[in-house]
């Protein structure tokens, strides 16, 4: 079942959730929104291929955020993993709060 979310308003979600965890206020004004700008990009690229049959497999979405996340950001490679771990966790989050997850 395909729903419409309103991208704006998860990607401000996300980052709001990012600001108050407060781990990563050391990056410098405006990289926060850009490297969450960019998982998100990456995740609706994967959703992008999936066929109406395939499910969202979480893993495979967290493997290609860690990869591209270390290979964008070389300075902030050790942070890599939290990042994809915490914005699947955000997205999620806010899914569930509009509503636009079906749960099997």
């Amino acid at each position: 079942m395909q729903y419409d979310v309103d991208m704006n308003a998860m990607k401000a979600y996300i980052i709001e959730k990012f600001k108050a965890e407060g781990d990563f206020d050391f990056l410098k004004e405006g990289l926060l929104e850009e490297m969450v700008s960019e998982m998100l990009s990456l995740d609706q690229a994967y959703m992008a291929k999936l066929s109406e049959d395939d499910e969202y497999d979480d893993d495979d979405v967290y493997d290609i955020l860690f990869s591209a996340m270390q290979k964008k950001y070389p300075d902030y490679k050790m942070f890599a993993m939290r990042l994809a771990e915490d914005y699947l966790d955000f997205a999620e989050e806010y899914l569930v709060s509009v509503d636009a997850i079906e749960w099997d």
